[in-house]
């Protein structure tokens, strides 16, 4: 067991530091960064059932706004992190010796997602603290939805990378993983728009199963749910556990 954390770690410190020593991590921040802000300020969230003003129009000192963003802005960001995560080591031959180390496919898996999860979460928490910092300056700010909504925001982002990662593990080209990996979170993202054409009984369980319906009427509106946990828990788990399945497979063709 420990030797098995040990690899993880390995991995998690390779993949990491592979992120912040090229101009990508910089780049996405900021980028990331503007986006949202410019929707929060000028924008608002008129998507939707979660239809809501801009700062500059509703002048309410609340985060809503950026966090039902969120799901949308990973249909575009998460597939960036995560295309070269598999199909690049499988373009660069790097995956075959990989599999010369001692190192587990399970291991290798958990590396690189825990990586992808972790730096996401900094670049959430960079472009969202100075935010709420600012407007906690012009109103009477909820701290605690803040932190329900990244908390939230950081459980979705999870699953979100774990299927990312799966599909990208299916490719040997950066651009054939991202596409995939955008139109399947783009699919379910647009699944909460489309529910409201389909039979009712199908359309709420096509609303359930999706992921960002655990996140537009909980943490989006800063409401912690348990069942939402459990959920992006086991969204997590499963995608993880069919990478490691396909990174298996590779191994032992």
């Amino acid at each position: 067991m420990s030797s098995e954390l040990g690899t993880v770690a390995w991995v998690f410190r390779r993949e990491l530091g592979a992120r912040f020593d090229s101009m990508s991590a910089l780049t996405v921040t900021i980028v990331f960064a503007l986006v949202a802000h410019g929707l929060y300020f000028f924008l608002g969230h008129p998507v939707g059932d979660l239809q809501l003003p801009s700062l500059w129009a509703g002048r309410v000192a609340s985060l809503q706004v950026v966090f039902a963003w969120l799901p949308l802005l990973f249909v575009g960001l998460i597939p960036a992190l995560t295309m070269g995560a598999w199909a690049e080591e499988r373009a660069s031959g790097t995956e075959e010796l990989l599999f010369t180390w001692p190192v587990s496919g399970r291991a290798s898996v958990l590396g690189k997602f825990l990586a992808v999860w972790f730096f996401l979460g900094l670049v959430l928490t960079v472009a969202i603290l100075p935010l709420a910092i600012m407007v906690s300056s012009l109103g009477n700010l909820d701290w605690g939805t803040v932190f329900g909504g990244l908390l939230g925001a950081f459980l979705l982002a999870g699953a979100c990378i774990a299927i990312s990662l799966f599909l990208s593990s299916l490719f040997s080209e950066q651009l054939s993983a991202f596409l995939s990996s955008a139109l399947l979170l783009g699919l379910l993202w647009s699944a909460g728009l489309l529910v409201h054409v389909m039979p009712p009984g199908l359309a709420d369980a096509v609303f359930y199963t999706s992921p960002y319906a655990h996140f537009f009427d909980s943490a989006a509106r800063g409401v912690f749910d348990l069942r939402d946990l459990i959920y992006h828990t086991s969204l997590m788990v499963f995608g993880l556990w069919c990478n490691t399945l396909v990174v298996e497979g590779r191994r032992w063709a």
